[in-house]
């Protein structure tokens, strides 16, 4: 009965522990006259998860997935008076691909946002991606973004977490 109801427990993904990678700070350069957005809008990402799992000494990894991605406006770039918020985004695509040479891995979409409006912080929609195999390869994280230049600089930082899945 033990038996069974460990291998139930298992089956679970009870083991499954999730790790936070912060967002740094980063600025999107505002303009006072209106202009495209820089078609790279910086959301970097550290992939380099590894240490990390073997600090928990989990044994072999099945899968890593991403399970939030928020970005929040800090308050560096406002001045008294000033209130920025993420009005100026239409769209905002992050992307994962392998930095080995050679690999046979695509880049893809793991993440996408839509005009987010008027607000301090959103959450992007997440792509059921398994990142092991990007981890494994190395991985670059980018993105793309559409929309119009801020009237000034804008401030921003966030965090992305992710699951890890045990064998």
């Amino acid at each position: 009965m033990r038996l069974a109801l460990l291998l139930l427990f298992t089956g679970c993904g009870i083991a499954d522990f999730d790790i936070t990678q912060p967002v740094p700070e980063q600025e999107v350069q505002g303009s006072p006259l209106p202009g495209p957005l820089a078609t790279l809008f910086p959301v970097p990402l550290n992939l380099d998860l590894s240490s990390q799992i073997k600090a928990r000494d989990t044994g072999p990894i099945d899968s890593v997935t991403l399970t939030s991605l928020d970005l929040a406006i800090t308050p560096t770039d406002e001045p008294t008076g000033d209130s920025d918020d993420w009005s100026f985004v239409t769209s905002i695509d992050v992307f994962v691909a392998s930095s080995k040479s050679g690999t046979t891995l695509p880049k893809v979409g793991i993440a996408h946002a839509s005009s987010p409006g008027a607000v301090k912080t959103f959450s992007f929609e997440l792509e059921a991606v398994n990142l092991k195999p990007y981890i494994d390869e190395g991985s670059v994280v980018d993105a793309e973004s559409s929309g119009t230049a801020p009237a000034d600089p804008v401030s921003y930082d966030g965090e992305g977490v992710f699951t890890v899945h045990p064998l």
